[in-house]
């Protein structure tokens, strides 16, 4: 009987790609073989239909199990932040003008 467990494998990063693109929207599709992550960076308006219009500037597909690890890793990661920071009771205020 084969052994279930993986064992850690040490492996270096390397980044073939050091820009980062930004994105503020991401649009999901689920097909029955992957998960397709489609990222923005805004929604825009064109200007003769007033047509919104969301330029996708990257695609990222997986398999469902790792689709699943990443949503796993991502509420993990926000859980641990949410831990470290308190809550702001912080709000924001207009700044007063005079009026001559």
């Amino acid at each position: 009987m084969a052994d279930t467990d993986q064992q850690p494998q040490n492996f270096q990063l390397r980044y073939d790609e050091t820009t980062a693109k930004y994105a503020t929207q991401a649009v999901l599709n689920v097909t029955d073989d992957d998960v397709i992550l489609n990222f923005a960076s805004g929604l825009i308006t064109e200007n003769n239909s007033k047509q919104g219009i969301l330029p996708i500037h990257t695609r990222i597909a997986m398999s469902h199990n790792n689709a699943l690890r990443l949503a796993m890793l991502l509420n993990q990661a926000l859980f641990q932040l949410s831990k470290k920071s308190p809550p702001s009771s912080a709000t924001a205020k207009l700044p007063e003008i005079e009026i001559p």
